[in-house]
């Protein structure tokens, strides 16, 4: 008499469908079947996307200032955080990989604030609002990229910040030097540098 077998067959997904409560259990594989191929493809594809979060567009101090120099420029419009590649671009003569290595010099950097005449967009200034953070040979660097290009850099101690009066007086005199009306006028030493 043949011997009788004693291995137990596993029963197949489909018989788990049948069974009380074999549905939850395939709904519960499908999703972690699911969660897995989501988590593959994210992490596979692009997981630098995973480190990117989002932060403020200006410091407390930065908000504060845009607030005085729009109350302070009402016929003016302010535009804060600017990149430099929004302004500034290269002649256009060079050859392809030479132009990269110019705009390279400039693409990544930010001003502060672009002060812009209201009706027709062109720029007055850019403000720089000078904190612990900057360094006078970088500003200095910054200021002749924007200086070789007719752009005025009107700089600000952040902890010596002028009043909404002194702001309007000296772009008024700006808008003047602009038009060949004369100098600058002084603000005291610890509001600019």
């Amino acid at each position: 008499m043949p011997e009788a077998s004693t291995t137990t067959t596993m029963p197949s997904v489909t018989e788990h469908f049948h069974r009380p409560g074999g549905s939850l259990f395939a709904a519960a594989i499908v999703a972690f079947v699911l969660l897995i191929i989501l988590a593959a493809f994210l992490k596979g594809s692009k997981p630098w996307l995973a480190r990117i979060q989002r932060k403020p567009l200006m410091t407390d101090n930065e908000k504060a200032f845009f607030g005085r120099l729009q109350r302070a420029l009402p016929g003016h419009l302010v535009f804060p955080q600017v990149s430099f590649a929004a302004f500034l671009t290269d002649d256009g003569e060079l050859a392809r990989q030479k132009r990269w290595a110019v705009r390279a010099r400039f693409d990544r950097k930010i001003a502060d604030f672009v002060v812009c005449a209201r009706g027709t967009l062109e720029i007055i200034a850019l403000v720089e609002l000078d904190d612990r953070t900057h360094s006078a040979t970088a500003d200095r660097q910054r200021d002749e990229i924007t200086k070789a290009v007719g752009y005025q850099t009107i700089r600000f101690q952040s902890k010596q910040k002028p009043s909404e009066a002194e702001i309007a007086a000296l772009f008024s005199r700006s808008v003047a030097l602009a038009a060949g009306k004369g100098p600058l006028p002084n603000l005291p030493r610890d509001h600019c540098r």
